[in-house]
């Protein structure tokens, strides 16, 4: 009888320890959630429709009405200017739809381009798709050199 008292008194803490845990956790991740927000706001952009899933209800919403997405992402151009931010969880995207805002974002080193999407883009659908190319080099060198060879065939005689 006592050891089962000792054992339900150390499994009573062993409890309030991970739910202890569990909570700072918990507060972590908001305050690291609060960060991002903070970060990024300054990028003008729809309100999140959550504190924790940012637009993903709506997106969510208009697929299961089987809507498409894209248009809410025209909309969101329109009314929040060429570029605007998304959040998704802890995520956020950048949208730009301005062409010559595009073009200095792929042309010019000083912008980091993420390995993840890139990566996707490379192999999307599992199987090889855009290559190793102008539009998926991550290497702003190999990327020039690539352009070089491609600038004949983009110029008028």
């Amino acid at each position: 009888m006592a050891v089962l008292h000792l054992l339900l008194g150390l499994l009573g803490k062993a409890l309030f320890l991970l739910s202890c845990l569990l909570f700072v956790a918990f507060l972590g991740y908001c305050l690291y959630l609060k960060y991002i927000h903070i970060k990024y706001d300054h990028i003008p952009g729809p309100p999140r429709d959550s504190f924790f899933f940012g637009h993903s209800p709506t997106l969510l919403r208009i697929m299961k009405r089987d809507g498409v997405v894209h248009d809410k992402f025209l909309e969101w151009s329109e009314t929040y200017g060429h570029v605007y931010r998304i959040n998704f969880l802890h995520y956020f995207s950048v949208f730009v739809t301005c062409p010559k805002a595009t073009k200095e974002i792929l042309m010019s080193p000083k912008y980091l381009k993420d390995k993840v999407v890139y990566k996707r883009l490379f192999n999307l659908f599992r199987q090889r798709f855009f290559g190793n190319g102008l539009i998926t080099a991550r290497d702003h060198e190999m990327w020039y050199k690539q352009r070089q060879i491609m600038d004949p065939a983009f110029s008028s005689l």
